[in-house]
């Protein structure tokens, strides 16, 4: 009884304090609480099951049926343990069309496709070669309801399933991890041969990687481990890749995705990761990514004998993965890349659940629904697996595009709201071109890629009110180019976000002409700052001539002009009222004040605070 009491007081704690959820987020939660959701177990998880039930409608307010799958089979199949029993059950309870799209279908126990053999691997039936085939409600061959499986075959994995599920949701670890994404590229050798850009096959894992990368938000911190990058030893491995890959998992990911061969227990020929032997190198279970495979057989989890790496990830104790997507057959790797382009839109962009963003992709990515159908959730399909909800308010002083090497800068972060307390910054070296070329057996393969730039100013700052700030000097040598960005993730002890700015340019220069240096002979400041309503600004003349007072907000758009014209040397100050051109007063955040003559040029900030 140990662990059902644990996962009672886990429940009991989420609903004193939830999480709170972002505004896309919300969204499909308002969705999904117009759906229908079912969870279908044997007799001996419905305890578990109930209780999962009661926390997504405690915790969202959504409401889960659980059903008995015996009673499933004595209704529709007069007790014959018959798959389409199920289908035929959930044609009957998904009566309205209308909301398929924004329900779920979870089975709650694993199973094989020898079901006439006694194991504790048959829980609850399978049919054909994908759950998929459960929710064809309709005639068009297409699923059309989410659907997933926790592939448990006792109690002890079903709680450990559910209690991850429920940390993840109400308690998670709120890190940088949240906004990070691994993805994993076969090389261009397959059994002794060239496979890439050639009349061979037509692959190319390491463009795939690139085409997935550039459709990810310019937010995120993607981190790739391409095969192409490393040696291959005697064996035909290439085990500096797979200490990367695990190095990389171990640190935290919100999402691990892999391009290119593999089966139930290995990834690709080189073995960039194989679960029979380098799971128990895995050491994340603080930090659980969703891990899906555009490759073959990585999710087969049907074999009476033997258990596919993704039941795995979700069944080890110390780590592995929240949930997995990966294919029972093998699969294209054109339409591969297809579904996985528009499911990750949905995942990062949209928001969106775990098993609507995969039915909205497999029914719309032009993948072909057959390949698509391979694809099945190991995990709960009401899962939200997203990045923290983002915005790209980090102003550069001056808001200049160009840096330069030396360059002393000053950045600032306005927040949506005051609900964070602490700010991990990070300036990022500019993307950079790769090139990549080899011949094999008369064949040419070539690539062109990116990489992603290394942090060079890494700070941890205290937000005050809705706003922070930081300064420091670009460093000579770093990574130069048109496609540097700089990243702050902010949190609190419930809540995390992310800003971001791309692209910036990085230049060798010696100065930007955008952020010219304070001159001792121009002065200017202004009392109080913070201010509300309004604040004095002061400033010094040295020499007689035409004058701009102008105030900015950190999008560079001119908010008003409080001086224009000639003016003699001396002394002056100047009440801005914190009011636009139109009299109209402005909001809380971050302005700036430009002071400039013929020669000279001094650019200060200051904060209204409300």
């Amino acid at each position: 009884m140990t662990k059902r009491i644990t996962l009672i007081g886990m429940m009991i704690l989420v609903v004193i304090g939830l999480k709170a959820t972002n505004s896309k987020q919300q969204k499909h939660i308002e969705r999904a609480r117009d759906g229908q959701h079912i969870i279908i177990a044997p007799e001996e998880f419905l305890i578990q099951a109930n209780q999962l039930a009661d926390f997504y409608w405690n915790q969202f307010q959504i409401a889960r049926t659980v059903v008995d799958q015996q009673d499933i089979f004595d209704q529709m199949s007069g007790g014959i343990e018959d798959p389409e029993a199920i289908r035929n059950y959930l044609i009957e309870f998904f009566d309205d069309p209308s909301i398929w799209m924004d329900s779920s279908v979870l089975l709650m126990g694993s199973g094989t496709e020898d079901w006439n053999t006694p194991s504790d691997k048959n829980r609850i039936v399978v049919m054909g070669y994908t759950d998929d085939e459960f929710v064809m409600l309709d005639t068009d061959n297409y699923p059309d309801v989410p659907i997933g499986r926790f592939p448990a075959q006792n109690i002890e994995q079903l709680e450990l399933i559910i209690n991850r599920n429920i940390q993840y949701i109400s308690n998670p670890t709120l890190d940088w991890w949240r906004n990070k994404m691994l993805i994993v590229a076969d090389d261009e050798h397959k059994g002794g041969i060239l496979e890439g850009l050639t009349p061979i096959s037509g692959l190319n894992h390491t463009a795939r990687a690139q085409e997935l990368t550039e459709t990810l938000s310019d937010a995120a911190w993607i981190d790739r481990v391409l095969g192409i990058e490393y040696e291959m030893n005697t064996n035909g491995n290439k085990p500096e890749a797979a200490q990367d890959v695990i190095d990389n998992v171990n640190e935290g990911r919100l999402i691990w995705h892999y391009i290119g061969h593999g089966n139930e227990d290995v990834l690709g020929d080189e073995e960039y990761f194989r679960a029979s032997t380098q799971l128990q190198l895995l050491q994340n279970v603080d930090h659980l990514p969703l891990f899906t495979a555009a490759s073959g057989r990585v999710g087969d989890f049907s074999s009476l004998e033997f258990d596919c790496m993704a039941e795995q990830f979700l069944t080890y104790e110390d780590g592995g993965a929240i949930a997995t997507i990966a294919p029972r057959m093998p699969t294209s790797g054109g339409a591969n890349c297809m579904l996985f382009l528009a499911f990750f839109q949905n995942i990062v962009d949209d928001y969106q659940y775990l098993g609507a963003a995969l039915l909205d992709a497999k029914i719309n990515s032009g993948a072909g629904i057959i390949n698509s159908k391979f694809y099945m959730i190991l995990g709960d399909p009401l899962l939200f697996v997203n990045p923290p909800q983002r915005d790209e308010n980090i102003t550069i002083a001056g808001n200049p595009e160009t840096i330069f090497y030396n360059d002393d800068i000053s950045v600032f972060g306005q927040l949506p709201t005051d609900d964070y307390s602490q700010c991990e910054f990070k300036a990022f070296e500019s993307e950079y071109d790769c090139y990549y070329s080899n011949t094999l057996n008369g064949y040419f393969y070539e690539v062109d890629y990116t990489r992603f730039g290394e942090p060079y100013f890494e700070e941890e700052n205290i937000i005050t009110g809705d706003y922070y700030e930081t300064s420091f000097t670009v460093t000579s040598g770093i990574q130069t180019g048109e496609e540097a960005r700089m990243i702050s993730y902010v949190y609190s002890d419930e809540n995390d976000f992310v800003q971001y700015k791309y692209p910036i340019t990085i230049s060798d220069g010696t100065s930007s002409p955008d952020l010219p240096e304070l001159p001792s002979s121009l002065i200017a400041s202004n009392h109080p700052n913070p201010f509300n309503p309004s604040t004095t600004i002061a400033y010094s003349l040295p020499d007689d001539g035409l004058i701009e007072l102008k105030i900015f907000n950190t999008k560079g758009q001119l908010v008003k002009t409080l001086v224009d014209g000639e003016q003699p040397a001396g002394s002056y100050e100047i009440v801005w009222s914190g009011k636009d051109y139109n009299e109209k007063s402005v909001s809380s955040g971050i302005y700036f004040y430009k002071l400039s003559t013929k020669d000279e040029t001094v650019l200060k900030k200051m904060l209204m605070l409300k």
